[in-house]
């Protein structure tokens, strides 16, 4: 008998055990194809975006992901290696076999050569082994294939921005045709390339236009030099300064009209390094009213502003500026994906927009400042900050305002016109778009390594006229900023009076009330 119950027992032992271990398997089977996470953080910045899943469900062919990190690796970049093994073990099963990840270890020659020969470099690494901090060599990149298409993220240092440089590689390899993007040069725009060095004040776009690079193939076109519009599908016009004659701006208008984008980042006024400013005159001020937007030539202030650094002699300080707009989320369009997910930007300053009705055209203003923002007209201005005053009489103005719809021509019966082209558009061919933007600065290396949603605006817009809002939603997961809410006088007074004065008197009334207690208690020995 006593043989039969161990016998049972053993029986009943292995049989739990087998069947402990098969619900392990199956669990872990059916995990590798269905993810559950819960994510509590605002942008759900650790769940993989539902724009991901999408485009990686319409994969139609096989992408292969290699991964060459090594297995080395300093502490702080442990949970970079880790987030990027989870994010691409997603995007794998969301794939449904389109996407192929190969983790290989540059540790083997064989493999860092092939790293190198990719354009992946080796970054020097400070790891601690032994108590002894030794300087090594190591891989942290990324080769994205699709055919013969490769797309490489050279240096993968932090957890920010991974979903979306993977999935925009991704993206980029297997659009068949890479969208294009005209910038428009010749007229004393910022460079695109140089980079301005650490503490000049120069405006250069070359972070704007290195970001582009990643999903669009940017062309310096310059139509004083008998460059053509062509086959780009959005031209970017940003920190003009010297007129356009008739020519460039009939090639504009003709541009718009085939059913393309515009996007213009444009000053009224041009500010001096030394703080004198002066009006720009671009000559685009009647095409721009003609489709239906205008910029006022005059400076727009707010009391929702950053701080500027000013030097003074050998002096340095820092002061609220009112001539740099801070526009926070409350007053942006939340029904446009170019701005709905978006915290805040700053245009330093920057000029209002006037808005006019046109038949056919459908005008959405995607930033406003807050309704305590002021004028300062021309033709002298007084960008001095310690001799600023607000001013009673306040509105609310608009910043950046988007056109879509069927446009006329601005040389619309314009015979000298009509018969030199080969091709005439008098009205809209397709549904066009237009931005404008009072404000070329914004989007200069100074100000967008100021301030991130800068950029992250400039982009949104490009990914909007061009692509889709796919890139936009995954973009704006890593971009983020909490601001803190503004308090009036009386607020901040009762915070004050609460920091100070009500811990102390917190802790009296509780020695009070103990000592009340402690009395009534009937002594006893």
């Amino acid at each position: 008998m006593n043989f039969l119950n161990r016998f049972k027992y053993a029986r009943d032992s292995y049989f739990i055990t087998i069947l402990i271990v098969a619900i392990v398997l199956m669990v872990n089977f059916i995990a590798t194809r269905h993810f559950v996470r819960i994510d509590l953080t605002k942008n759900q910045f650790y769940a993989v975006s539902d724009a991901s899943k999408t485009i990686m469900r319409e994969l139609e062919d096989i992408v292969t992901v290699k991964v060459f990190f090594s297995e080395k690796l300093p502490p702080n970049l442990f949970a970079v290696r880790q987030y990027v093994n989870d994010i691409l073990g997603e995007l794998e099963s969301y794939s449904r076999g389109s996407l192929l990840v190969d983790f290989l270890n540059p540790e083997d020659p064989n493999v860092r050569a092939e790293a190198l020969e990719l354009g992946i470099p080796e970054v020097q690494m400070n790891i601690v082994e032994k108590d002894k901090l030794e300087v090594k060599n190591g891989f942290l990149g990324v080769a994205v294939t699709y055919g013969d298409r490769t797309e490489i993220l050279p240096v993968i240092q932090n957890v920010l921005n991974v979903e979306y440089d993977l999935v925009s590689a991704i993206k980029k390899v297997t659009t068949q045709n890479t969208p294009k993007i005209a910038f428009l040069t010749g007229h004393d725009e910022p460079e695109l390339t140089q980079r301005a060095g650490v503490g000049q004040m120069r405006d250069t776009y070359a972070l704007f236009k290195q970001a582009l690079d990643r999903n669009y193939e940017v062309t310096p076109v310059n139509l004083q030099e008998g460059d053509l519009l062509s086959d780009q599908d959005t031209l970017l016009i940003a920190g003009s300064k010297d007129t356009f004659s008739d020519e460039e701006k009939y090639a504009i208008d003709q541009f718009l009209l085939s059913g393309r984008n515009v996007i213009l980042f444009l000053d009224s006024i041009d500010v001096k390094p030394d703080l004198q400013a002066e009006a720009v005159d671009l000559n685009l001020s009647a095409m721009l009213e003609h489709y239906g937007v205008g910029i006022e030539e005059q400076f727009v202030l707010d009391q929702s502003n950053e701080r500027a650094s000013f030097s003074q002699g050998f002096m340095n300080f820092i002061v609220p500026y009112p001539f740099w707009v801070k526009a926070a989320h409350q007053y942006f369009d939340s029904e446009n994906p170019i701005v709905a997910a978006m915290d805040f930007m700053v245009f330093p300053w920057t000029s209002p927009l006037n808005v006019f009705d046109r038949e056919g055209v459908t005008a959405t203003i995607l930033v406003y400042t807050t309704p305590n923002a002021w004028l300062q007209p021309g033709p002298l201005f007084n960008l001095d900050p310690g001799s600023l005053q607000i001013s009673s009489e306040q509105y609310q103005y608009p910043l950046a305002v988007l056109l879509e719809g069927e446009f006329t021509s601005f040389y619309d019966g314009d015979e000298n016109w009509i018969d030199s082209s080969e091709e005439h558009y008098e009205k809209s061919a397709d549904t066009g778009r237009l931005l404008l933007v009072g404000n070329s600065r914004f989007i200069n290396d100074h100000f967008v390594n100021l301030y991130g949603q800068n950029m992250l605006f400039a982009l949104n817009a490009v990914d909007f006229l061009t692509l889709d809002d796919s890139l936009i939603k995954i973009r704006s997961k890593s971009s983020f900023d909490f601001p803190l809410k503004e308090l009036s006088a009386r607020d901040r007074q009762i915070v004050k009076f609460a920091g100070v004065w009500l811990m102390p008197i917190a802790i009296v009334l509780f020695g009070i009330i103990r000592f009340v207690i402690r009395r009534r208690k009937p002594f006893s020995l």
